[in-house]
């Protein structure tokens, strides 16, 4: 199966263990294969976790673009039931979650832990400076 994606300037793309990082220009991808692939904007940095839900997608992700299900099973277990213990509200969310996991659906639980996770969470690092200053100084450090 093919998967085509359009990167924009500076957007990186997860693939696996590794991370494609875009230059100052509009890319265009096609990723052939079967691999866990996530999106920088899906993507939760270490630095950014504040709370269960975010610890909870982090282990979720690492699960996924790992492929480490046993690895991080036990950390996943304890973390489901810390951010069913903080806000018991998110029973049902978590739980469909946890249902999508079972059966390796990662991706499909990502998409709904994303909805739980703070936004901000989410915020993506651009380099310093407009975009106009980020190309001239790719372009100056490239040449």
């Amino acid at each position: 199966m093919t998967l085509r994606f359009d990167l924009g300037p500076f957007e990186e793309l997860y693939i696996g263990k590794c991370v494609i990082k875009n230059s100052h220009e509009r890319s265009l991808f096609a990723v052939e294969g079967e691999m866990p692939i996530l999106r920088g904007k899906d993507v939760l940095l270490e630095a950014s976790l504040c709370d269960g839900m975010d610890r909870l997608y982090y282990c979720v992700q690492r699960m996924y673009l790992e492929e480490a299900y046993s690895k991080y099973q036990g950390s996943y277990l304890q973390l489901v039931a810390q951010s069913m213990s903080e806000n018991p509200m998110l029973h049902s969310e978590i739980q469909a979650a946890d249902q999508l996991i079972q059966t390796g659906d990662f991706y499909k639980a990502l998409r709904g832990l994303k909805k739980l996770v703070r936004r901000e969470a989410f915020v993506v690092d651009r380099p310093p400076g407009n975009y106009r200053e980020r190309v001239s100084g790719w372009k100056k450090a490239h040449s």
